[in-house]
């Protein structure tokens, strides 16, 4: 049986975290907006997977994709997009992830920003499209 209620929780997250990328590219915050991105993805990859009660711990967008893509085939053809996304959820944050002295904020542009925006709209969709095959109400908001 499929727990809708716990799957529209975990994609309700993912929408608001997506409106908070939107607010992050608009004001030029690139590291954060490509970093959110990974984290509204995530989110959106675990609403399956908690859906179907299957583990979905950890961050590693390419290990959630391969269960989560195993239910929703929609997500199959997303892979350059998790790979894209997968990259994005230290390295944004953390300067020790960098060598020498950059800082993450200085090493992100739009494009990457937009780019990471766009990957996880895509992954979101997806996601949308087979919990609404599942369930009724996946909570959408106009």
């Amino acid at each position: 049986m499929f727990d809708c209620e716990e799957a529209r929780r975990w994609l309700l997250q993912a929408r608001y975290t997506m409106k908070s990328v939107v607010v992050d590219l608009e004001g030029g915050f690139y590291s954060w907006a490509c970093f959110k991105s990974h984290q509204a993805a995530e989110f959106a990859l675990k609403s399956i997977l908690r859906g179907v009660g299957a583990e979905s711990f950890g961050h590693d967008l390419i290990s959630l994709w391969r269960d989560a893509a195993g239910i929703c085939r929609l997500l199959n053809d997303l892979h350059e997009c998790i790979a894209t996304l997968n990259k994005m959820y230290i390295p944004p944050r953390y300067p020790d992830a960098w060598a020498g002295g950059s800082v993450p904020y200085e090493s992100y542009t739009r494009r990457d920003a937009e780019e990471a925006m766009h990957c996880a709209g895509d992954v979101l969709k997806a996601v949308e499209v087979c919990l609404g095959e599942v369930c009724e109400n996946t909570g959408e908001e106009d």
